[in-house]
């Protein structure tokens, strides 16, 4: 009759040490299957309960925590690279390639033009998830 919470209660120490908020969902799923079984529903009723509202409370954790993430403001440690000048060589349809901080980085330009792209020195506009999104040095004016 108590496995559901004891079920929940070892999500909620797995939740402890992983802070997700997805484990808290899950184990308040198995509250709701331990209330199940309080009403006198059979084993299949209440893993019905449990999957159901275990799908429901993770969907709604996860489109909260989608909505959380796109209102935060970048991260600023990503806007401390702005400014630097790199080297870019290797343009292929777009995308350079550069050494930076130890690693192989792809590199795209951050406001494109018509000009060819050439190897030689860029600055950086922003760090861009795998991409580092840079200007040219000495823009080309069409006039």
């Amino acid at each position: 009759m108590y496995i559901w919470l004891m079920v929940a209660g070892i999500l909620l120490i797995a939740e402890l040490l992983t802070g997700t908020f997805y484990l808290l969902m899950l184990a308040l799923a198995c509250v709701f299957a331990w209330f199940a079984t309080l009403s006198g529903a059979g084993f299949l009723t209440q893993t019905v309960v449990f999957l159901i509202s275990a799908s429901v409370l993770v969907y709604i954790t996860r489109r909260l925590r989608a909505q959380i993430n796109q209102k935060n403001t970048p991260n600023i440690a990503d806007n401390l690279d702005a400014g630097e000048v790199i080297n870019v060589h290797d343009w292929v349809d777009g995308v350079g390639h550069t050494h930076y901080r130890g690693t192989q980085w792809r590199v795209l330009l951050d406001t494109p033009d018509n000009a060819p792209l050439s190897d030689g020195s860029y600055r950086i506009v922003k760090l861009d998830g795998v991409h580092i999104r840079v200007a040219r040095l000495n823009p080309i004016n069409p006039h």
